[in-house]
């Protein structure tokens, strides 16, 4: 199978996104990061509010926000 090839096979990819989407065990969790249907902390990056802040720039930019 192709999936295989190139990444996990799709029922196992969506596992996760539909066990948040329908378990009773996750009803009151929100603002978390979650791999494989358990809470982890997401990368460095994704906590460096300056480098949010130039995202944020760049996108009002490319949008023409400003």
């Amino acid at each position: 199978m192709i999936f295989k090839l190139m990444g996990k096979d799709p029922k196992i990819g969506a596992e996760t996104s539909i066990y948040l989407a329908s378990s009773p065990d996750v009803g009151n969790i929100s603002g978390e990061y979650f791999v494989k249907k358990k809470i982890k902390r997401s990368s460095k990056e994704s906590y460096d509010m300056d480098l949010a802040k130039q995202l944020w720039d760049v996108s009002k930019k490319y949008l023409k926000l400003d």
